[in-house]
């Protein structure tokens, strides 16, 4: 499993795509404060040269940009892109506003721009938007924002998107810094939409890059294919049936249990004609090192599976394979899944040592996949991370590529994972993944490579690169699971 960073910023680049739809879907307003449209002729003040003076926001929020410089301030062109006005900026002036928000919280920003052959060759770094609530720091800082482009060279109609989380908003600045001017903008800006919250799902995410592409005629970036809920999960569904998972107690999926692939571990022993346990046979891992999988720390116990990490001596033939000290364990169904719902009830180990859940077949060099339901840090040295639920999926080889490509995200618990037991939940589907917490949905990621059967599988691994070394003094620690379930929708 791969290491996914912090997923707060994804600024995309998109080129041109086709002709725009003739009615393009609404924009949503719903915690819009910013929303500068260039195809709107109404919000502008011009002089007699048409260049733009005073740029009137449309969310309603009355937070519009005023010129920063009386000279050569950014001017407005005509049937410039996909048959409407741009705002061109020289690189000599900007756009100024307000505080849009001065509390800390999540934000939002898309941007349409381009730059023409014409207007390359300016110097890097060029600003976008910018957002500096800190004037004594450069907006790279956080709370600091901004959306900057490393590039002179010209480019083709694109949505840049700037995601982030607890930081104010404003002042702000359009087309160059917040304070201080400089690393101005050359190119032409179509449009910037600010939003003092996420999106609130999939469809609603979809619908604003939905809205521009079909609008500007740019393609639609892939980031719009994924949603990640920020904040609580809100109201919690109750269990009245535990036959049926538990974010659809109404049964609309129409379920069927696997027995196969579904365990309540209230036996003695772990089912050896259900699960493999890792202890170095064949090509099977090792572990990650220095941690090496040993059978013995894999058992079930008080009706949970128990996953320990531990710190143990080795034997010197694995020390020469860079295993020292330490011992996990991997748990791995013998058959495979594939469309369905996976569930467990389980609670990660109470040290950086890692617990996770996952789906993955990689027995094959030219199709090898993996859906990671969580991969947990459950105490670390950063508060944050104890409380970060890692999703990802990722594809290492099909028969066409060997090119890795992963698709992940992190919801941010309000609680430590390592607390107690919280139930998690996939849904896998042809055409959709995702991702449950106690039976609310946290994230959800168009299907577009995973369509080949899976072992669901439970491990700890050194993750010192991630979660950091693990404290000797929290060991042995124990990944508990409860119970899995695997259903199927019938047809």
């Amino acid at each position: 499993m791969s290491v996914r960073g912090a997923l707060l910023i994804a600024v995309l680049a998109v080129s041109m795509a086709g002709n725009a739809a003739s009615t393009p879907p609404a924009v949503p307003t719903t915690g819009l404060v910013l929303w500068l449209d260039a195809a709107d002729p109404s919000t502008m003040t011009l002089d007699g040269q048409n260049r733009v003076r005073h740029w009137k926001d449309k969310s309603g929020k009355g937070n519009d940009a005023s010129v920063d410089e009386a000279i050569a301030p950014p001017q407005r062109m005509a049937n410039a892109l996909n048959s409407l006005p741009v705002v061109r900026f020289t690189g000599e002036s900007g756009f100024l506003g307000t505080t849009l928000r001065s509390a800390k919280g999540p934000v939002t920003v898309l941007i349409v721009s381009r730059r023409l052959p014409e207007q390359s060759g300016s110097d890097p770094w060029q600003r976008l938007f910018s957002s500096r609530p800190q004037t004594a720091q450069n907006d790279n800082v956080l709370p600091n924002i901004a959306i900057s482009l490393a590039q002179t060279d010209a480019y083709a109609p694109t949505v840049s998107v700037l995601e982030l989380y607890d930081v104010p908003i404003g002042p702000y600045g359009v087309g160059r810094n917040a304070v201080g001017n400089a690393e101005n903008f050359r190119g032409d800006i179509a449009e910037v939409l600010v939003y003092d919250r996420a999106f609130a799902s999939l469809a609603e995410r979809q619908q604003v890059f939905h809205y521009l592409a079909n609008k500007w005629s740019v393609a639609v970036p892939s980031v719009a294919n994924t949603w990640t809920r920020v904040g609580s999960l809100g109201p919690l569904p109750t269990r009245s049936n535990p036959d049926l998972p538990l974010s659809d107690q109404a049964n609309a999926g129409q379920w069927t249990l696997n027995t196969t692939l579904s365990d309540e571990f209230n036996g003695t022993t772990l089912d050896r004609t259900r699960w493999h346990v890792n202890n170095g046979i064949g090509n099977e891992s090792l572990g990650r090192k220095p941690a090496l999988y040993s059978p013995n720390n894999a058992f079930v116990h008080d009706g949970n599976l128990n996953i320990v990490f531990r710190k143990e001596s080795l034997p010197d033939k694995y020390v020469k394979l860079g295993f020292k000290d330490y011992t996990s364990a991997m748990v791995r169904t013998l058959e495979r899944g594939f469309y369905g719902y996976y569930e467990a009830r389980a609670k990660p180990m109470n040290s950086a040592g890692s617990s996770a859940f996952w789906l993955a077949w990689t027995g094959m060099m030219d199709n090898a996949t993996e859906i990671d339901i969580f991969e947990i840090g459950g105490k670390t040295k950063n508060a944050a991370l104890d409380r970060s639920y890692n999703m990802n999926a990722h594809l290492w080889a099909t028969p066409q590529s060997s090119e890795h490509i992963a698709d992940g995200s992190i919801w941010l618990s309000p609680w430590r994972l390592a607390e107690d037991f919280h139930v998690y939940g996939f849904d896998w589907q042809p055409d959709t993944l995702r991702w449950y917490v106690d039976g609310v949905l946290v994230r959800e990621s168009k299907n577009s490579h995973f369509f080949f059967p899976m072992e669901i599988v439970f491990d700890s691994e050194a993750m010192w690169k991630w979660f950091g070394i693990v404290d000797d003094a929290d060991l042995p620690s124990t990944f508990e699971i409860d119970y899995i379930h695997m259903w199927q929708r019938s047809p």
